[in-house]
Order: C-alpha cells, then sequence, then structure tokens
C-alpha cells in the first residue's frame, strides 16, 4: 500500500498530541473494517434473498454474484486493516520503549524533602 505521512517522522520525536492522534487513526481503522464488514453483510444477505425468493436462474445468478462481491470486500477490508494494524504496532512498540526509558530517568532522580 501507500506509505503513510508518519513514516517520514521518527516516532522517538513524537509528543504527546501524535500519540494520541495515531490512537484516534486506529480507531477509525476499526471502524472502516466494521463498515467494510456491514457492507459485505449486506452484500450476502443480497445474495441470499435474490437466490431464496426470486426463483429465476438470472436473479438466482445475481444473487451469487452478490455472495462472491461480499465476500471479497470482506477478504479486502480485513487485509487492509491487517495491514494499517502493522503500521501502528510497529509504531506501539517504540512509544512503549520510550515510556520505559522516560520512566527510568525519573525513577532514578533522588526523591524530593517535604518542606517542613
Amino acid at each position: 500500500m501507500n506509505k503513510l505521512p508518519y513514516d517520514n517522522y521518527r516516532p522517538i520525536d513524537f509528543i504527546l498530541r501524535d500519540w494520541l492522534a495515531l490512537d484516534r487513526t486506529v480507531l477509525a481503522n476499526e471502524r472502516t473494517f466494521l463498515a467494510y464488514c456491514r457492507t459485505s453483510l449486506t452484500l450476502v444477505l443480497a445474495g441470499l434473498t435474490f437466490i431464496r425468493f426470486f426463483g429465476h436462474e438470472v436473479w438466482a445468478a445475481t444473487g451469487y454474484g452478490f455472495i462472491f462481491f461480499g465476500l471479497v470486500v470482506f477478504t479486502y477490508g480485513y487485509r487492509r486493516y491487517r495491514h494499517m494494524l502493522g503500521h501502528y504496532s510497529s509504531l506501539t512498540v517504540i512509544e512503549d520503549e520510550e515510556l520505559a526509558r522516560r520512566l527510568d530517568t525519573q525513577s532514578s532522580r533522588p526523591a524530593m524533602q517535604s518542606v517542613k
């Protein structure tokens, strides 16, 4: 697929706003996959309806075409979802490593004295 816009940046330079935007993008990717599922299910059900309720051979062939096209749409949506999820997963690993590094540097600082 195409190169993603954030591939031009080093993930180590991301700030909170960038990570939150990435989280929103992951949620959008899930919504898109669900839309592909919904569309494919509708096409399959339309195909079954054509086969079951319209007895003529032309309508049955149309129904089988709808079922085939519904399966193609689902397969395409699933592959696209997995492809995009791979991009996000690689960035999430970097985010986890950066968070662990920052927590280590904060825990190695001496504790602040309380003022009495």
